[in-house]
Parts: C-alpha cells; structure tokens; sequence
C-alpha cells in the first residue's frame, strides 16, 4: 500500500476490518516529536508502529467554498444533502454520490459512504453555495511501551502506511507495574521482561534484589499465601521477615526491662505480667518505694496518681515468702530505672505458627532448630529473638527465568518496578527453593514499616516527666514536672478510682508543712542566691551535695534557734 495522510486513511477505513497495524511514513512529525494527546504527551517517530482498534466520529467541518467560511455540524444535524449543481460546481461530485437524486441523504448516510473525503456537497439548510465537508474522528490505537490506548485525532499530519498483512504477529508491549499485577490473578503464571527496576532498592539485604535490573527476564508464579512475621535481635540493629514456610523450631525467652516504663508498655489486656527483680533499685525521692533483688513484682495496671502524675500499680513479694503470705501493694513512677526480668517457665519448643496461636506477640524467643532448607540459618546466631507482629503484606512469588527452581517474594508496594509480559511459555514446574525464608530488612525501611504497620505495638503510657533538680541556698531540693501529661493509651487501662488510706500513704500522700517549716522557706526565698564560683563541682546527685544540704540546713536551724526560741 501507498502511504496515505493520516486523515484519508481514517476516512476510507472500514471499521469492520480493525484491528490494522499502521507504519508512521513521514509528516511534520519527525523523528521523536512531542505533542499533546487528550492531556497526554505523545510521542511519534518515522518507524513507529500503529495498531488501530477503534474509530468514533468526533466532528464534521463545514467550509464553504465561496466565502471560506467554516462552521462546525453538530452530529445530530438534520439537513438533507446532494450533488451540487454544475453551475455552481468547481469540480465533479464525488462517486460516492454520483448517481443520487439531490437532497436525499441525511450527515450520516453521507458519511457512511466510502469515498475520498473532503467532498463538495450541496445542503439547502446551509445556503446556496457548495460545501466542502470534512468528518474528523478520534482514533483509538495501541503504540509499544504505552501503558493506555492512544486517542489521536484523524486530522494528524503525518503520513501512514497499512502493513497489516505483512507483520500479522506483531507484539505490542504494554508496560505494567509491578502493583498492577497483584489485581491481575487470572493472568498468572506469566514470564514478564522488567522495563525499569525498583525505584528504590533500601528494603532487603540480599542478593536477589540486585538484579531486578533492565531487561532481566523473570517468571511471576502467583500470590503468595504466607503471612509474615516482624522479628529484631534483641540487641543490637538487625531485624527479619520470617516466612511462615520457615521450619526452624524455637524456645522462648524471659523478656528483660531496664524502667517502669517498659513494664508498663508491655501490658496487655488479659494477660499477666510478672516480674523478677535481679538489681537493687533505690527511689530517688524518700517517700518512694525501693526494690531489692529476689523482689517478685506482678504488673497490674496504670494509676492516676495526681492530674500530672501516672504511676505503675504492683504487688510485691520475695522469692523466700510462703505460699499465701499477702503481697504488698507497691505504686512505682514511670521512670524508676533498674533490672527486671519476665518469670516464666516453659521449655517447650514452638514452630512460628505454634507461637502466633498460643503466645501473645511481642515475645522473646531463641532459636535452638535450624530450618533444615536453609543453607546458613542466621537466625540460629542469635542469643534472643524479639517477634513484634504479624504482617500480612502482599507478595507476588517469582523467580529468575534462567534458575526456575529458585523462587523469592516481591513485595510490589514496597518495590514496585515497570515491566511488559512476554508471549514465551512458563516454567511448568513450582520452585523447590525458597530465598525468602528469612530477609533481613535495612534499619531505615524496618522503622518505615514499624510506623505503617497497624497492629506492630500498642501505644506506650505517657513517659514520665523529667525531673528538674534545683538547690537553694539552704540547699533544699525540690522537683518539678516539665509538662502536662500525656493522654493514655485505651489498651492500658488507667484507673481512677480513689485508692485506700494504705495504699495512698507511702507514695501519694504529703504531709501538710508546719508553721515553722513555712517561715523558714519564706525566708529562704527573701534572700538572694550566690552564684558558684566553681560551676563544675555543683553537682546535683552527688554525695557531696548531702553533706552541703545538711550543713546548710544545721546552721539555718541554729540561727533561726536564736531569733525565735523555742
């Protein structure tokens, strides 16, 4: 076939012989041009290829040939048309026409007829002189690497040739992203070629993701079926997907806290927690309650102490108390620091779905059975294991169309990349080996997916205002709260019912100062406060501080002693 322009082309087409592969031959479009299509930069080149799918009349132009005066038809016009007379005809009707009685056709009879358009006709309803009619329509087509049809206007000025008989197994790649497919089940298994790799590869420390590169070929199987599970050392920065197919056998852990608060944020509705203190803790206030090693300590809930202080409710016993002997009730500040480890005996060894049905996550466990499939099981190396939460992200199992036995889990929200199916056949057989048993995530992404993770931890308490230690000149030390709290968590109760005389007494309760004890503060405060001419030995909790407080204090007394006698 002759190249044609774009226009005489889509007029002469029969839409009952689409789909056609076009050629793009020449035109004012060359080599790479850019335009807009439909809101769309479209880019077409000489050589590109064409597949029409769909032609819908868009507009019909009117020009009259006398005045030069355009109009645009609306489609629904009513005017009957003809052959114009030959005296006021410039040239021979089109054949399409030839042979019509005049005013016999309606537009879209007219433009049912095939025949080379523009064509001068005659319609009574737009005057008495010749019009030049010009149908435009919108041409639904499919171009390589365009992911949507393509609508181009008929009016394109570019040349085109019909080579549909000649290239009939022409493919034309369609991209996709990788987070596409997960809606496209029905279409897998499929081999897919990557067009463009994950925009970014800082999720995994591994060797596979590396060559999800340009051109690289890989087999996507299905879905996956396994859920996963959030796991960190429990010291040190690392942290793991396990797979549920991960076979090794595990033993729990006694969970190990350094303050209240960690005790506090490991509370969970229905389950207990209890305590073994192994460091004596001494209350930095003296009213508060101090710890001692062998202390068994069982976690209750959070108290309102104050409007601007949340206390941890404990009942302490010893390790040496008789059964039955009452425990005592013990309030301890969210910031008490010291050494508490979980009480708890079980030696049994759990499978990964065996922990998730009998045991609440977070949990601390140690890996005492490698899973036998792996070659190097780095689980295995770590002295603790803490499990946080059960993640139940998407994956699309896949492998490397060169090593078909070997398959890993893309996770597409996470690593989404470009790439097109191919028409070579799949790999008939399932692989037999698995590389995502175990994937170590890099820490940026971990602390990412710790905070778009729904279920990974419940809210933590309000931590506990710092304290603000200030001497005086009598050295006196006071404390203050350095802001409001915090609102509580729903998953700790907090309770806010009055507490008991006993229970109120060693913590909560002050006592209400006397006469004297109010005169001395007061004059304390008239006198002007000497600025330290060694800044660096004014330490606040030091054994020096003490000694000065209470020399200090001896000689206020004394003095007070010879102005007011007692």
């Amino acid at each position: 076939m002759e190249p044609l322009s774009f226009q005489k082309y889509i007029c002469s087409l029969n839409p009952a012989v689409l789909p056609r592969i076009l050629r793009i031959c020449s035109g004012v479009y060359f080599q790479g041009s850019v335009y807009e299509i439909s809101g769309n930069e479209c880019c077409l080149s000489t050589g590109d290829f064409l597949k029409i799918i769909a032609i819908k009349l868009q507009k019909v132009i009117c020009e009259d040939v006398e005045m030069g005066q355009t109009t645009e038809l609306p489609l629904t016009f009513k005017g009957e048309w003809g052959c114009p007379g030959t005296a006021h005809c410039c040239q021979d009707p089109g054949p399409a026409l030839q042979g019509r009685k005049a005013r016999d056709l309606t537009l879209q009879e007219v433009l049912g007829l095939q025949g080379s358009w523009p064509q001068r006709l005659f319609c009574p309803a737009l005057g008495s002189c010749p019009i030049l009619l010009s149908p435009v329509y919108e041409v639904q087509a499919i171009m390589h690497l365009r992911k949507d049809v393509v609508k181009i206007p008929s009016t394109l000025e570019v040349d085109v040739e019909d080579i549909t008989e000649e290239v009939q197994h022409i493919h034309f790649i369609k991209p996709l992203l990788l987070s596409e497919v997960l809606q496209m089940e029905e279409a897998l298994p499929v081999r897919a070629e990557i067009l463009e790799g994950p925009s970014s590869l800082a999720v995994f420390k591994n060797d596979w993701i590396a060559r999800l590169q340009k051109g690289q070929q890989i087999q996507i199987h299905g879905k996956g079926c396994a859920w996963k599970v959030l796991a960190s050392a429990r010291k040190g920065t690392r942290h793991f997907l396990l797979s549920s197919a991960y076979q090794g056998r595990f033993r729990r852990r006694p969970r190990e806290f350094t303050t209240a608060y960690e005790l506090a944020a490991s509370l969970q509705a229905g389950q207990r927690l209890r305590v073994v203190v192994t460091q004596d803790c001494e209350g930095h206030e003296e009213d508060m309650p101090s710890l001692s090693v062998g202390d068994r300590l069982e976690v209750r809930c959070l108290l309102q102490a104050s409007t601007s202080t949340t206390v941890l409710l404990c009942n302490r016993s010893s390790i040496e108390e008789e059964e039955g002997e009452e425990s005592e009730e013990l309030m301890l500040p969210l910031d008490l620091r010291g050494s508490f480890v979980e009480e708890m005996c079980d030696s049994k060894k759990y499978s990964l779905a065996e922990i998730l049905e009998q045991l609440p996550l977070p949990c601390d466990v140690k890996v005492v059975a490698k899973d036998p499939s792996l070659t190097r099981d780095m689980l295995s190396s770590f002295s603790a294991l803490r499990l946080e939460v059960r993640v139940t992200e998407p994956f699309l199992v896949s492998s490397f169309c060169e090593e078909p036995n070997k398959s890993f889990e893309i996770p597409p929200r996470w690593l989404d990349m470009s790439l097109f199916f191919t028409e070579e056949p799949v790999h008939p057989q399932a692989p037999s080996t698995d590389w995502s048993r175990v994937e170590e995530l890099k820490e940026p992404f971990y602390y990412h997916l710790l905070k778009q993770l729904p279920g990974s931890s419940a809210p933590p308490p309000p931590r506990p205002p710092r304290r603000k230690e200030a001497v005086g000149k009598a050295g006196l030390r006071t404390a203050k709260a350095t802001g409001p709290e915090k609102a509580k968590p729903p998953s700790l109760a907090v309770s806010k019912s009055p507490l008991s005389q006993k229970t109120r007494s060693p913590f909560i309760a002050r006592s209400t100062p006397n006469e004297y004890s109010m005169h001395l503060r007061l004059q304390r405060a008239s006198q002007p406060s000497k600025t330290p001419k060694d800044k660096g030995a004014e330490t606040s909790d030091s054994d020096h501080d003490y000694e000065t407080v209470d020399e200090d204090l001896q000689k206020t007394i004394c003095k007070m002693q010879t102005v007011f006698p007692f």
